[in-house]
């Protein structure tokens, strides 16, 4: 079937693998959105994509562990690994999947009835999802957990396993500890209803949190968060290479944080979401007709700015 829209959300990668998230819908209908993940391939300068995981629903969200496993979750609460792991829970009754033309088997369960909409983990048993209607779960390697939170978080990242953050609307910003989720409180002059979009932890000590208003706030759960945004601005995204900080600043831009200030490094491209992969930093556009592609950044290459289409 032939969609109308085709957009890459999401791009991950470990070693020579590079995966893209798609998703494919029509304008009249993109609540009937289906997904894949895209396996890249790069050879002198072209991209050679391969379907590695194809759902017929909106896939959202992928991590990849560090021994090289894929995990990824849909609109109808299944979560899918390739990681060889038992799962106890069949998947949702209506899912269909494949890998494409490779040879995988796709673990998959419904961990939940709604959309799961982000994925972080230490390792392939240690796994966190966080769900649009609020629960989050965790995977310890046997069985998932569900933990109480707000509704509609945007994003989710930690350094460990007693230190993860998820972050999304409504001003809501929460630690979880190794034990308890506990609500971060806001520094003054922060909107209570801002909305933030994307977490990065660099560390225990350092922790960057993007918000729609503008706000950039730094710090981690011990210390609290100072804010060193701007309203001029609203950020949809937050990554980083060896501590250099870079925004996706929707139609102002792609920019990075240089002692304090704002440096537009791209004033086009309307990015609205940054992915980190090894050496190399990403960014999502929001226009990406006819053909998905986005922005990979490449410090050091000898073309440091590329645009990969898939």
């Amino acid at each position: 079937m032939e969609y109308e829209i085709v957009h890459v959300i999401d791009v991950t990668a470990r070693d020579d693998k590079d995966y893209a998230l798609t998703t494919y819908y029509n304008e009249a209908s993109p609540i009937n959105a289906v997904g894949s993940v895209q396996a890249l391939t790069r050879n002198n300068g072209s991209t050679r994509s391969r379907t590695f995981l194809g759902a017929n629903f909106q896939l959202n969200a992928m991590w990849l562990s560090l021994k090289g496993n894929l995990w990824v979750v849909d609109d109808q609460g299944d979560v899918f690994t390739n990681a060889n792991i038992n799962f106890k829970q069949p998947p949702f009754e209506r899912l269909k999947f494949n890998s494409g033309s490779f040879d995988i088997k796709w673990n998959v369960t419904e961990v939940f009835k709604g959309q799961l909409n982000a994925i972080w983990g230490t390792s392939d048993e240690d796994v966190w999802v966080t769900s649009f209607a609020g629960p989050a779960f965790h995977w310890d390697g046997q069985s998932w957990a569900k933990y109480t939170l707000p509704k509609a978080p945007n994003a989710i990242d930690g350094s460990a396993s007693d230190d993860v953050y998820v972050v999304g609307y409504d001003g809501n910003i929460h630690h979880f500890n190794g034990s308890a989720w506990t609500k971060m409180t806001l520094p003054s002059g922060i909107p209570q209803q801002d909305a933030f979009t994307d977490v990065k932890v660099l560390s225990r000590g350092k922790v960057f949190i993007t918000g729609r208003s503008g706000c950039l706030l730094v710090g981690n759960a011990n210390d609290g968060f100072t804010d060193i945004g701007s309203a001029k601005y609203s950020w949809y995204g937050v990554g980083a290479i060896d501590e250099r900080i870079f925004l996706a600043g929707g139609e102002q831009g792609i920019f990075e944080l240089i002692d304090g200030q704002f440096v537009c490094l791209k004033d086009k491209g309307q990015p609205v979401g940054v992915f980190e992969t090894p050496n190399a930093i990403n960014f999502i556009p929001a226009e990406q007709q006819p053909n998905p592609w986005f922005v990979r950044y490449e410090p050091g290459a000898s073309r440091e700015w590329t645009k990969v289409n898939t």
